[in-house]
């Protein structure tokens, strides 16, 4: 894995003194091959549920693991509906997935996405009422 290391400089004057200002240095990691996607059902949503879906595509030779994946839902129009989230088409336990109601945050687990793969996970939404 690459590594891109960046930092930015300023060079100007400060009360007539010559001033250098240097931020922080910030690390990207250049990782080909791993690509998280998500997309929703309906374009233009008039009755029943939304289904949101979240695809982790894993094209690399190596296994991607102790994945967190985390999404924070605007409930000012939806509700999450409890008990929904499917990984691979197969319901998740408690133990991959929680929603923090206040926090309106969406936690799932996975423990591997193996190399040349792609876990799905899906979940639904309902109308604010």
């Amino acid at each position: 894995m690459n590594k891109l290391n960046n930092t930015v400089t300023a060079l100007g004057n400060y009360k007539d003194i010559p001033t250098t200002l240097t931020s922080n240095t910030f690390v990207v990691n250049m990782i080909d091959g791993l690509k998280l996607t998500k997309s929703v059902d309906k374009k233009n949503w008039a009755s029943g549920n939304l289904t949101y879906t979240i695809e982790l595509e894993n094209q690399t030779e190596d296994s991607y693991t102790n994945v967190i994946i985390t999404d924070i839902l605007n409930t000012s129009l939806i509700n999450f509906i409890i008990g929904s989230v499917k990984i691979n088409n197969i319901e998740a336990t408690s133990e991959e997935s929680s929603y923090d109601d206040k926090a309106h945050k969406l936690t799932i687990s996975l423990n591997e996405v193996a190399a040349f793969s792609r876990n799905t996970v899906s979940f639904l939404v309902a109308k604010k009422t």
